[in-house]
């Protein structure tokens, strides 16, 4: 059973509002206007420590709600969930066995890795570090799509708030594949261990990620135990200027990541219409 941070205010001595809303799983949810550091420690531990017994807490940044969805990005915009899956697992099926560089891992690794370099997948990013989860909670990225590749370009949030989300996952058992977990409605990939470190981006990210134990996980809306607010100029404040926490760091280029080398060589090309349907391995600008 999980346990939504319902009654933080209580748990707590400093004033915190909230407001409550409704996340498209029905699920009832307060969010949380979080103004102090100590606040958003004391906010995450406590829904750490709520559900501890049966999940493990991770954090999601977001610089927004989205109407309190969670949709992976296979299927955001999309109706025809069971149709896109059918052909997204052909596709990566295809991939796997006729692209010598993926023959070495299985599905259940190869997808979060490619999902980490721009592919859509049903798998959901996560981070168990606040500093990252608070970048990526400050910063939009904007897109466009140039013949076979997507080009993204991060800037800083125009929003008021920034969001972290924390999600729950009874991924705890370890399975046979390195970082890979398994819980009776999740399976969790710890791309730290589960991918070699030649492949610096989720190793920079401490990267995670997510997915349903079901045919077609198209929301992960019920997963989320915590919301907390956060205004997007006290966000920065708190970031201040970090090395780590950059682009650059976040996103290291070709050169530092040779990982990411060879699946901008490897990875098969496509039109620009299959690059809007199932992504690319994305080119990341300052």
């Amino acid at each position: 059973m999980l346990n939504r941070i319902c009654r933080f205010e209580e748990k707590t001595p400093s004033d915190i509002l909230f407001e409550t809303i409704t996340l498209s799983s029905r699920d009832i949810i307060n969010v949380y206007t979080i103004e102090t550091i100590h606040d958003l420690t004391q906010f995450i531990g406590y829904g750490k420590y709520m559900n501890c017994k049966e999940h493990n807490v991770y954090l999601r940044g977001q610089t927004s709600l989205y109407n309190g969805a969670l949709i992976p990005s296979l299927y955001r915009g999309k109706t025809n969930i069971e149709s896109i899956t059918m052909k997204y697992n052909k596709r990566i099926n295809c991939f796997k066995d006729t692209v010598k560089s993926f023959y070495q891992y299985e599905r259940n690794v190869l997808e979060p890795l490619l999902q980490h370099y721009g592919i859509k997948t049903p798998y959901i990013d996560l981070v168990d570090n606040v500093w990252v989860a608070l970048w990526f909670a400050l910063h939009q990225a904007k897109s466009v799509i140039v013949n076979s590749h997507e080009y993204v370009y991060f800037h800083k949030s125009t929003e008021q708030y920034a969001y972290i989300l924390l999600i729950a996952s009874d991924a705890r058992v370890m399975t046979e594949y390195k970082g890979v977990y398994s819980g009776n409605k999740t399976c969790l990939v710890d791309l730290r261990n589960a991918s070699p470190s030649y492949f610096l981006r989720p190793h920079a990210q401490h990267a995670f990620m997510l997915r349903k134990n079901e045919p077609y996980p198209a929301d992960y809306s019920d997963l989320i135990v915590g919301v907390a607010r956060i205004p997007v100029e006290l966000g920065f404040k708190w970031l201040g200027t970090n090395d780590f926490l950059t682009v650059n760091s976040l996103f290291p280029a070709m050169y530092f990541d040779s990982g990411y080398e060879v699946l901008m060589k490897r990875f098969p090309e496509e039109d620009q219409g299959t690059v809007r349907q199932y992504g690319s391995i994305q080119v990341v600008t300052d």
